[in-house]
């Protein structure tokens, strides 16, 4: 800062850093509320945000930090009414003043349900709510997997309205908050963690009523996320009849309270033991009625005249099998007799055919040695060759000492 002619002279920074000391002392500026329309949005890769907000004469530059804006519920756009809480000051490097938002809420409607909305508009898009993909609750499943809270009163209803109905089904907890900050988290670590053990066949989730602050948890992606990835059937239970969460949308099965999703995840085994009584005296009934009928209807028929006959021609037809039988046993002992004669005359003939018969009346078998080859000719044999003759009772080994041809 100079002076010149007894008057002071400033920069431009000292300028801009008197107006920020101003606005940021000033009881309405350093606090207050504002409400316009959002236009220009623009979410900056860092998480700020930056937008203008308008109505219909006037606009102001407004950002909002990383840390206020990763605690909204909902997100911004362009064209929403909202009202900002925050206070005034000055970009030094511009020299425009704007206003830091700390909080948003949108104007008319609370922010949790506005990110409510969103979020169910984005999750149907992605198919989280198809019927299509809803899978089967298990009539009687072996065991329950429940995730909520370990000291609410949803609990206590959860396992006192199983054991009442089935005894004999098995219920694993799998403790978490439902409400609070991290309580999302620890629900959809419940249901991963019943789809890794597979130790249950329906899971259970939910909570008993509140505001739509204390059930937030089940209205979160995460939660939902899990939900619809769980190849474990689940069914939500949160708050009263009249609450609906993003879980429930999700889930494979939405019950009003608690206690609805316990007698929707079991059957009642004296309401089942009680049919069953009811199915066994009407089946029953209906065989002996069925026999008592048919068993009239064949003794009808048996005394009928036109059933005789059928009888007198069935006994007729097995009196001719009989002899037919009878006929068949001596024709096949005949053909066998005959047919062992052709065999024995056949032998026969074999036999004188037989060189092997001609060796008991005194001839031989000439072969060579080497190669066991038999020989008929001289012209087949070599002088000094080694030959075997077979006789009735052994083999002679013999040399070719001449040949002599009869030509």
């Amino acid at each position: 800062m100079k002076q010149m002619n007894n008057e002071k002279i400033f920069t431009v920074t000292e300028v801009n850093n008197y107006i920020k000391y101003l606005m940021q002392n000033d009881a309405l500026l350093s606090h207050l509320h504002v409400k316009g329309e959002i236009s220009n949005y623009k979410h900056h890769t860092s998480g700020h945000i930056y937008f203008t907000l308008k109505d219909a004469d006037s606009r102001i530059r407004c950002v909002m930090f990383k840390g206020n804006a990763s605690k909204l519920k909902f997100i911004p756009e362009d064209g929403f009414a909202v009202i900002l809480r925050g206070y005034f000051s000055i970009y030094e490097r511009d020299g425009q003043y704007q206003f830091y938002a700390e909080d948003m809420i949108p104007e008319g409607t609370g922010s949790l349900y506005k990110a409510y909305e969103q979020l169910k508009k984005r999750l149907s898009n992605l198919g989280y709510f198809d019927e299509a993909k809803k899978k089967k609750i298990p009539f009687m499943p072996r065991a329950v997997g429940v995730v909520t809270s370990p000291t609410g009163a949803a609990v206590r209803d959860i396992i006192s309205i199983i054991r009442r109905r089935c005894p004999c089904i098995d219920i694993f907890l799998f403790p978490v908050q439902v409400q609070g900050a991290g309580a999302e988290n620890e629900i959809a670590e419940g249901i991963r963690f019943f789809n890794i053990k597979r130790n249950v066949d329906v899971l259970i989730i939910g909570r008993g009523g509140g505001s739509i602050e204390e059930l937030w948890a089940f209205n979160e992606e995460a939660v939902a996320k899990a939900v619809y990835e769980s190849d474990i059937p689940v069914i939500s239970a949160v708050g009263h009849e009249t609450d609906y969460t993003i879980a429930d949308f999700t889930a494979d099965l939405r019950a009003a309270t608690p206690s609805a999703a316990a007698e929707l995840a079991v059957p009642d085994m004296q309401n089942l033991m009680g049919k069953l009584s009811q199915f066994r005296y009407v089946l029953n009934t209906a065989i002996s009625n069925y026999i008592k009928d048919h068993k009239s209807r064949v003794e009808k028929i048996s005394r009928d005249n036109v059933f005789r006959q059928l009888e007198r021609k069935i006994l007729n037809l097995s009196q001719t099998l009989d002899s037919l039988d009878k006929y068949l046993d001596y024709n096949m002992l005949n053909i066998i007799k005959s047919s062992r004669n052709e065999i024995d005359k056949t032998i026969g003939k074999l036999q004188l055919l037989n060189p092997e018969a001609a060796l008991n009346r005194g001839y031989g078998i000439i072969m060579r040695k080497s190669d066991g080859k038999l020989l008929s000719s001289i012209n087949d044999m070599l002088l000094d060759e080694e030959l075997l003759i077979k006789l009735k009772d052994g083999k002679v080994a013999v040399q070719v000492k001449g040949l002599e041809s009869k030509i």
